[in-house]
């Protein structure tokens, strides 16, 4: 027994440098594998929030086809939404109510104070109903608004929450304002100008409100303020008494969700957009699923094929001293306990460099999602971490390599070693 433990220590003495290019392949591998699957699983959290929506399960938003918001109309196309089309909507028996949204079709911009410094933007109105604000808001704001108001009460706005993170991204870094968070912009006291702009102005004297912000929503559009909408129909009839009149969306409630995909085919055949919280989520579900799979594909291909490459070594080093292993075995040395060392040491091996390229892979990610949330503030307001880290994914990629490792190796060690001590002595 000495003298075959004698023998091994011999016989691996001044070998391992012949192992360090694949572990090293290795340990890089699993530093790409669990860096990936991080940062991939935050991109996934972070177009989660960009795509969500806070649509109830039987609503459908209709919109028109190529139509820009509000006052910043630069395309028309498709089929504009009239009185006619609503109608013929309504008349539908799976529909329950439907609630339409109006922009106003002239100018205003928005003033006030941030941080004791002016902040002056040019902005487009969206009217929608109290239908449109959660009943939490209801409870504390009185969301029926007119010009005869103006005097008594402020015009109350929601904020779209995504128009915040762009804020916040470009325009208040740059502008040395300071940064807003839903939270934060509740009960912020503002002028709204409507009828003029920094860009265009009506022949009509334009009127002057104090507004107030009262609430932040997903489901506003990006670059619009929610208000009520009568006060965008009376602005739209006092400013431009000719235009025609069309919405901007409806909101669409079923009796049931079921009903939903029936309201969906009728408003796309008529030439309609159709978003429902289902359709959204499958579309977030799909492109995070695409870019985490990609990115999990990439890097175990990279991982399996330095596996592949440390088992080669080992397996071409055992070739390259068959005279060795038969004067192991010509000493009395089993062929198994042979086959179990040489695949504990692949084992052995394989643990420390994908325990430490895991660890690594995790600091990297860390890094790397510290330096672009410091750096793209749009990216800090949306998430916390872009790095993610799920414990037992990562512990069962971990297991699922050591296994196939050592099994592998086990595997090729064993061919090796069914060689005859005769045949193994004279290569």
């Amino acid at each position: 027994m000495k003298t075959m433990r004698k023998a091994i220590s011999l016989w691996n003495r001044g070998h391992w440098k012949d192992y360090v290019f694949s572990q090293g392949m290795l340990l890089i591998a699993s530093l790409l594998l669990v860096f990936f699957i991080s940062i991939g699983l935050g991109v996934g959290n972070i177009l989660q929030r960009f795509l969500s929506s806070d649509l109830p399960e039987e609503q459908v938003r209709v919109t028109p086809l190529g139509v820009q918001a509000g006052f910043f109309q630069t395309e028309r196309g498709g089929t504009e939404i009239t009185e006619n089309l609503l109608d013929s909507l309504l008349a539908l028996p799976q529909v329950d109510r439907i609630d339409p949204q109006v922009y106003a079709h002239v100018p205003a911009y928005l003033r006030g104070l941030l941080g004791g410094r002016n902040y002056y933007t040019d902005i487009t109105l969206e009217g929608v109903s109290d239908a449109f604000v959660p009943d939490s808001m209801l409870e504390y704001i009185d969301w029926n608004y007119t010009l005869s108001d103006s005097s008594v009460k402020p015009l109350p706005i929601i904020l779209s929450e995504d128009l915040l993170i762009l804020y916040n991204a470009g325009f208040a870094e740059s502008n040395g304002l300071m940064g807003l968070t839903p939270e934060g912009v509740i009960g912020l006291e503002v002028r709204v100008n409507v009828g003029s702009s920094s860009i265009a102005s009506l022949q009509a004297p334009p009127i002057n409100l104090r507004a107030e912000i009262v609430g932040t929503s997903r489901n506003t559009a990006l670059f619009a303020l929610a208000v009520p909408i009568e006060f965008v129909e009376e602005v739209n009839a006092l400013f431009l008494p000719d235009d025609r009149h069309t919405y901007s969306a409806l909101m669409v409630t079923a009796h049931e969700a079921e009903d939903v995909p029936e309201i969906v085919r009728y408003a796309e055949k008529m030439g309609l957009s159709a978003e429902t919280r289902r359709g959204i989520a499958q579309k977030a579900e799909i492109l995070v699923g695409v870019v985490t799979a990609a990115l999990g594909a990439l890097a175990a291909a990279i991982l399996f094929s330095a596996v592949a490459s440390a088992i080669h070594t080992l397996v071409a080093d055992l070739k390259n001293r068959s005279y060795a292993l038969g004067v192991l075995v010509a000493l009395g040395t089993k062929r198994e306990r042979l086959v179990y060392i040489f695949a504990f040491q692949i084992f052995f091996m394989s643990l420390i460099s994908t325990v430490s390229g895991g660890l690594l892979g995790c600091a990297l990610s860390y890094i790397v999602s510290t330096t672009l949330l410091n750096l793209l503030p749009v990216l800090k307001m949306a998430v916390n971490s872009l790095a993610v880290f799920p414990a037992g994914w990562l512990s069962a990629g971990l297991g699922l390599v050591l296994s196939v490792s050592t099994v592998s190796a086990w595997f090729f060690f064993r061919k090796i070693l069914a060689t005859p001590v005769t045949e193994l002595l004279r290569r």
